[in-house]
């Protein structure tokens, strides 16, 4: 296996850790910019490079596309090109220009691709999952999910308004950034019919993106949806309640607790131990894609299930700015 990172941020190089974690030895990296690599990196005998195209030239077994939004699908539909497997970061790309790009690769089953969207391997996730394959849950009436973290936070080594979750030209913005959301209501209740939204630049935070969203969905299930996200909250927040007809379901990945509860009575739960990690994410992913790349088997979140939710997220994006009102 030949493994090529495209981007040394901050989840490049976790990529580049990870895939070496997991027996990975002919590691590559691309970075555009003149920089030394970053000193986090563990594996000593990574080849770098500054030119991608040179780079998926030297028949990389897999791609990882790990830069920029903005980025990314022109990053990818070259790495397919070049006849590489790809697992590349959420979201797809930032805007529905140019995806047609992808529609020939929609009905070929080489090379794979998997988008990365890791809040699938969440332990708790996937026992809501279990839940509601084995009917404990009954019809599902509502569902309820809050999402805050405060944005200058995430990299204090840098300036958060030069990441490109602060910069519309690199694709940022709270909706398409924390996109996991999107992703994993579309797994767990189906895709949507309906979206609403509302929200926009409302906090002091200097960006020129969406830093607050409130979006509405109903899905062809006839699941109503409230998703509500920003980059101002402190602490950060991450839960998700289901309203159902046999129970109560409450998710919160920063307790580590996930409960169904009838009556107030608790019917079933999982609670991660204080020792896991969200890093544990990642590298489940990434395991499980490597050894799917040696059976040929279907990626977790392939390419349609990126398009999907980006189209979600797109649609979103754009009910803020088509309902957007002057405040007085």
């Amino acid at each position: 296996m030949k493994a090529l990172v495209v981007g040394l941020g901050s989840i490049g190089v976790r990529h580049l850790n990870n895939l070496y974690s997991l027996g990975v030895r002919e590691l590559g990296a691309v970075r555009t910019r003149n920089l030394p690599p970053p000193r986090e990196i563990i594996p000593k005998d990574v080849t770098f490079f500054q030119d991608l195209d040179f780079a998926l030239s030297q028949k990389f077994n897999l791609v990882i596309v790990a830069n920029p939004t903005s980025f990314h699908l022109e990053t990818l539909v070259k790495a397919l090109k070049a006849g590489s497997n790809v697992y590349v970061e959420k979201p797809l790309a930032h805007e529905r220009q140019y995806l047609t790009e992808l529609t020939p690769y929609l009905i070929s089953t080489e090379p794979k691709v998997l988008v990365g969207c890791q809040l699938r391997m969440h332990p708790g996730l996937q026992k809501i999952e279990e839940w509601i394959n084995e009917s404990k849950l009954g019809k599902i009436y509502s569902v309820q999910v809050d999402l805050g973290e405060y944005l200058p936070d995430w990299h204090p080594w840098e300036d958060y308004r030069q990441s490109y979750a602060a910069r519309a030209d690199q694709g940022g913005g709270v909706i398409l950034t924390l996109i996991h959301e999107l992703d994993y209501l579309h797994w767990l209740f189906g895709k949507p019919k309906n979206v609403y939204a509302i929200g926009g630049h409302r906090t002091s935070l200097e960006v020129t993106v969406e830093d607050t969203a409130l979006i509405t969905l109903e899905t062809e299930r006839g699941i109503c949806i409230q998703l509500r996200m920003d980059y101002w909250r402190k602490p950060p927040t991450r839960h998700m309640n289901i309203v159902a007809e046999k129970g109560i379901v409450d998710w919160d990945y920063h307790t580590r607790l996930t409960t169904l509860k009838q009556n107030g009575k608790i019917l079933d739960q999982i609670e991660l131990p204080p020792t896991w990690d969200r890093n544990e994410l990642f590298l489940s992913m990434m395991r499980e894609f490597l050894e799917g790349l040696s059976k040929g088997s279907t990626p977790r979140v392939t390419l349609q299930d990126g398009i999907d939710v980006l189209q979600t997220a797109l649609t979103a994006k754009e009910s803020i700015q088509i309902h957007r009102k002057d405040f007085l």
